[in-house]
């Protein structure tokens, strides 16, 4: 047997940054580094001020602490700089054991910039800080190239801190970010609210992932005028909004929530090749679920003109909603499009629908939801409600709808989603943001799940992990090789260090004696490299151990002394 001894402080506990009690303020100045040989426990708000600059290096993990309340937020005029990368992304994470990690164990991240909403500059961002923290969390201004940083290649899990009745953080809340921030490949998972939430601003963003959240995916307020393409969502039948006035949609779009709702600029989000499947795996299940809180693919309303481009929504009990006339007016004038769209949504005389919902301007005159959205040259799919998953003509697989590691929704490679072609036309027309498709949705048909954007740094079982994986430098091994564990025996946590010489899917689990798996510590598709992973023991009984490692590669297996 091999044993590898391993300096420094990978062993150490993690650094705690802020402290409590409840909703404490700890504040950043300067420049601070977060190194991904350390881990980091946030305790309480941790504000990063205007003019300070925290960078993250790839591969760092961050633990929010559910005593506290913690939430990392980035002030207005303050620079993130959290660039992970396919192999090594950066975490936070609920500190909780695996296995009782929940929604809402932490707050969440929060960025602030100076891009233009339509509210005032003092407008303070939701989620509790108007009353625990006045005058901290304002954003907006007059700079639509504002620049907050970089956040790519970032997994977001457990957030929402519950401040009181309908008042939680979002896993991650935009307010006034500027188009200079660079966004992309990020993933929500467990949200206890939003998965991404935009208040205004111009930001642009690829590649972004919500995971069984309890509210709504993409939410747009407040004037907010960014591109976003590649995005996927999947809801769970049993998470949703509890509270009376909770309603679960894919997309929400509002431009303000005060009649007349005619505030400028108003919320104008262009989206590309989304993928938004809802909690129902065909629209038989879809009668078992609580119709009251499930509602829409994508619920336009209150003036915006928000556009939906190449994509597919399924999976809900109702399909995109225009609901009122001020929101009508814009479809009706083309500031709002749906166009090379397919949805499948499960009741309703009609997928598209609108709402008895009279507002200013004038109603349009005979305005016909249905004609809008079948007119020549639109090219949707859907306008009745129809079947999505097997044999449809939508098509997607049972794994679609699996929601552990397993989930695959790519399309089959003859569905309507592969043949019925896309456009970068209508409002996306000449927009070099955009990168152009041969498909529907925000997977290509003919790629595997292995290499589709997602591969290498998402994690679609969270709960289970017992740490992050994380790569232990650049090389590329040779030789699949599972390491002894550092140090054995140990008290309560010890490092298990693996390596793959080709990308493959990787599980590595812990058994006790008689056989039974206690603990999930990687479990996801990793390209080739030397990766280390924590077990952490506290709430297991002294004893001896086996972790064993199965890829592509085979499978390798050994043992490690608990002594407590």
């Amino acid at each position: 047997m091999v044993c590898v001894i391993l300096t420094g402080s990978a062993f150490a506990a993690p650094i705690v940054v802020g402290s409590g009690p409840l909703f404490s303020q700890t504040h950043m100045t300067g420049t601070t580094t977060w190194t991904s040989n350390n881990t980091y426990q946030i305790q309480g708000w941790v504000f990063v001020d205007s003019l300070a600059v925290l960078n993250i290096e790839a591969g760092t993990v961050i633990y929010g602490d559910k005593a506290t309340g913690s939430a990392l937020i980035i002030r207005r005029g303050a620079t993130i700089n959290a660039n992970g990368t396919a192999a090594r992304p950066i975490i936070f994470t609920s500190f909780e054991a695996a296995g009782a990690r929940a929604a809402g164990d932490w707050g969440g991240v929060v960025i602030l910039g100076a891009a233009p909403t339509n509210k005032p500059t003092t407008q303070q961002i939701e989620g509790g800080f108007t009353q625990q923290s006045p005058g901290q969390t304002q954003y907006g201004g007059s700079n639509p190239n504002d620049n907050s940083g970089v956040f790519r290649y970032v997994r977001i899990e457990f957030p929402g801190f519950n401040f009181g009745t309908d008042d939680e953080i979002n896993g991650l809340t935009m307010g006034g970010v500027g188009r200079g921030t660079q966004i992309d490949h990020v993933q929500i998972s467990f949200a206890n609210d939003d998965d991404f939430e935009f208040f205004g601003g111009t930001v642009d963003a690829k590649y972004l992932i919500g995971w069984r959240t309890r509210d709504d995916d993409f939410d747009t307020d407040f004037g907010y005028d960014g591109r976003l393409q590649f995005v996927y969502a999947k809801r769970d039948v049993n998470i949703f909004g509890q509270a009376a006035n909770d309603q679960s949609n894919g997309f929400e779009s509002d431009n303000e929530g005060t009649a007349p709702y005619g505030s400028l600029p108003r919320t104008k989000t262009r989206v590309s090749n989304a993928t938004l499947l809802g909690p129902y795996a065909d629209s038989a299940s879809a009668s078992n679920g609580n119709l009251t809180k499930w509602q829409h693919e994508a619920l336009l309303r209150r003036a915006t003109e928000l556009s939906i481009y190449n994509s597919v929504l399924a999976g809900w009990p109702f399909g995109p909603q225009v609901r009122d006339t001020a929101t009508q007016r814009a479809a009706s004038e083309d500031r709002l499009e749906i166009r090379n769209t397919s949805v499948g949504a499960a009741l309703g005389t009609a997928t598209i629908t609108t709402q008895t919902v009279t507002t200013t301007p004038t109603p349009v005159i005979n305005f016909d939801v249905l004609a809008w959205f079948n007119a020549a040259g639109k090219n949707n799919l859907g306008s009745s409600p129809r079947q999505w998953g097997p044999g449809s003509a939508i098509n997607f697989k049972a794994a679609a709808f699996n929601l552990d590691a397993t989930n695959d929704p790519v399309p089959g490679a003859g569905s309507e989603l592969a043949i019925a072609g896309s456009a970068l036309d209508g409002r996306l027309s000449g927009d070099p943001f955009f990168t152009a498709t041969s498909y529907r949705g925000a997977f290509d048909p003919s790629l595997p799940m292995s290499q589709q954007w997602t591969a290498g740094w998402t994690n679609f079982d969270p709960q289970n992990y017992t740490t992050a994986v994380r790569t232990t430098d650049g090389s590329v091994p040779t030789a699949y090789t599972l390491f002894q564990n550092y140090p054995n025996p140990f008290n309560p946590s010890t490092e298990i260090r693996f390596s793959i010489a080709g990308g493959s899917f990787v599980s590595l689990k812990v058994y006790n004696m008689v056989g039974e798996e206690v603990a999930t510590l990687v479990n996801e598709s990793l390209a080739p490299g030397t990766y280390k992973t924590q077990f952490q023991a506290s709430h297991f009984a002294s004893g001896t151990y086996f972790y064993r490692l199965s890829s592509n590669e085979g499978v390798l297996a050994r043992k490690m002394l608990l002594v407590k």
